[in-house]
């Protein structure tokens, strides 16, 4: 059943934003970057302590990464957490995590890929989240993504019109917006992070995946039942799909086409969002209405 998700006070001019490396490790300057970018905007700026160390593949060993998230969490002045990367380590850390203060200091966290995460692990708290570009997709070359980002941040959502795709399923419905990457998802079915996807409008992404493995997330999610009681479906960026030794014979977009078709719910391909230069911002928990139609789709946010 659908509800009202909590939303974070949204930001303004002169609020605290961390930046902390929950996952793969970053280049310092994107960091430095993404802090110029935010000041810049008029935001206050904090990197967190271990945000650009390095342990092997992590931003920092296990504990200091825990330790740089719970510090920011807990924080009463920030008001967002901003995500340098994604890459791979939160599953590391998310059992250990307290949401005590963050229930208390409500704050907004921003990011995608392994931060799907998080974002899941807040919606069964019950709190909103911005499924956007991270620190390491903000520059002064690239400002506007990072305009967006901010606008969304301070309240001005933006309504999305996309064009007609041949796979699109036509309707019209109405949902709490879910999802993030489909192999985290996937990796946290039966968790304490997992989501419920009844009647909600899920979306989903992903990169670098062989199409069979693409094709086993979708039916591993099929056979949890994740996606039978869907209000509507939201497909996003799947880019840089390998083929492997022999042709799969269908394409990504076919393979999600092919593992939902029994079903009713209307169904969006090509939302811009996802591990690609054109990354639209989604507010997760939000409720939205969705139409497609042979002329396109549209997606609107109603709180």
């Amino acid at each position: 059943m659908n509800y009202l998700y909590k939303r974070p006070p949204y930001l303004h001019v002169g609020d605290k934003v961390c930046i902390t490396s929950p996952s793969g490790r970053i280049l310092p300057e994107k960091v430095f970057m993404a802090e110029k970018v935010m000041k810049d905007a008029g935001f206050e700026v904090e990197i967190m302590p271990h945000a650009l160390n390095e342990f092997h593949q992590f931003s920092g060993t296990d504990n200091e990464r825990f330790e740089d998230l719970q510090k920011a969490l807990d924080d009463p002045e920030c008001k967002a957490i901003l995500m340098s990367r994604g890459g791979y380590g939160l599953h590391r850390i998310i059992d250990r995590l307290d949401f005590h203060f963050f229930e208390t200091y409500p704050k907004w966290i921003i990011g995608f890929s392994d931060v799907t995460l998080l974002h899941a692990h807040l919606h069964r708290l019950g709190w909103q989240s911005l499924h956007s570009p991270m620190a390491s997709a903000f520059s002064v070359e690239n400002s506007s993504l990072a305009l967006k980002v901010m606008n969304f941040l301070q309240g001005n959502l933006q309504n999305y019109q996309l064009y007609p795709h041949v796979l699109n399923r036509l309707g019209m419905a109405q949902g709490v917006l879910i999802g993030g990457n489909l192999s985290i998802l996937t990796s946290i079915i039966g968790s304490c992070s997992d989501l419920d996807t009844n009647e909600k409008i899920l979306f989903i992404e992903d990169v670098g995946e062989y199409l069979y493995r693409l094709d086993r997330m979708m039916w591993t999610y099929k056979r949890a039942g994740k996606l039978s009681h869907l209000s509507g479906l939201i497909i996003g960026g799947l880019t840089e799909m390998k083929v492997g030794e022999t042709d799969f014979g269908y394409s990504a977009e076919e393979i999600v086409f092919h593992a939902v078709k029994e079903y009713s719910y209307p169904v969006c391909f090509g939302f811009p969002a996802g591990h690609q230069l054109h990354n639209e911002p989604l507010v997760l928990g939000a409720e939205v209405r969705i139409e497609v139609t042979n002329e396109g789709a549209e997606i609107m946010y109603l709180n």
